[in-house]
């Protein structure tokens, strides 16, 4: 019996994180730092899914940690006897400064280090501030370097997938309802659609550093996804008819295209409306079907 289907899956980016943390530790150490788990913090909170979200992790470490110990160093030097009040009254002029600033993302933690210089000795507030600033900075260069260097995460492979099943169940879903009349359930299109947005959304975010091919990619994938959502929002059409309506000659054909087996006695003219919107609905459907089975989704 093998022990591989008892044992939890490692990903890469748990990997990572251990050994951005591991470090940081060590480069903190290093140079005599006094409290190195700020280095593991700052490593940890960096090491995000893509390099986007990475650089943005970083980029509002770096400035709560800036915008909190500038406001620390200030107030203790100026207010350093009106402690707790006046602690409270410094948050609330912090995060007005913040705003001012457009630093909405960096509010809480700028919060967290000026609160923690208010209570820490006024004349070792200045070390404090420097200490806590070099050790973050740390843990963020060695968490972003180790995430550009080994292998930064692509999901364009787990997009084109999505796409290929949803590509794949399509005839299933037509066949249902054309062929023997049924209402399938569209949920799981749905969901499909959903997942493919979220994750296109975070290929998105995957251009830093920028490919020179990203930007085209983008536009590619974006447009294999409009014509996935026709799909459903034609099949959605078919589904909220009352009647199919009789099929067109010339859908049966494309029907047989994709494998699905027509009875003979089933195409004929249109005499209803339901004949000819059922049909246009579904040459639409069609059509975004042929049009996405062109591209080359898993290039």
């Amino acid at each position: 019996m093998s022990l591989g289907r008892y044992l939890p899956h490692v990903g890469l980016r748990t990997v990572k994180t251990g050994a951005a943390v591991a470090l940081a530790l060590l480069f903190a150490t290093l140079r005599g730092s006094p409290a190195p788990i700020f280095a593991a913090i700052g490593a940890i909170v960096a090491m995000n899914r893509t390099l986007g979200d990475a650089f943005q992790s970083c980029v509002t470490q770096f400035f709560g940690i800036i915008a909190g110990a500038g406001f620390g160093l200030l107030f203790v030097t100026l207010f350093g006897n009106f402690r707790y009040i006046g602690i409270g009254l410094g948050i609330i002029g912090l995060i007005l400064v913040c705003i001012q600033f457009r630093l909405h993302f960096a509010v809480p933690l700028a919060c967290i280090v000026f609160v923690s210089i208010c209570l820490s000795p006024p004349d070792e507030a200045f070390i404090y501030s420097v200490n806590r600033l070099l050790d973050t900075s740390i843990g963020l260069v060695t968490a972003l370097a180790i995430n550009v260097a080994i292998k930064p995460y692509n999901n364009r492979a787990q997009i084109s997938k999505l796409l290929t099943h949803l590509l794949q169940t399509i005839p299933h879903y037509i066949g249902e309802r054309v062929l023997h009349g049924h209402y399938p359930d569209l949920s799981p299109l749905h969901a499909q659609l959903d997942r493919i947005s979220e994750e296109l959304e975070i290929f998105e975010k995957q251009n830093w550093p920028r490919h020179s091919d990203h930007d085209q990619q983008t536009v590619y994938l974006r447009g294999c996804e409009q014509l996935a959502q026709t799909m459903v929002h034609e099949l959605g059409a078919l589904c909220a008819m009352d009647e199919r309506g009789r099929l067109s000659r010339a859908n049966a054909e494309r029907l047989g295209v994709l494998g699905l087996r027509v009875p003979e006695t089933m195409p004929g003219d249109a005499h209803t409306e339901a004949d000819v919107v059922g049909n246009y609905h579904l040459a639409n459907l069609l059509d975004a079907y042929l049009y996405l089975s062109d591209f080359n989704l898993m290039e």
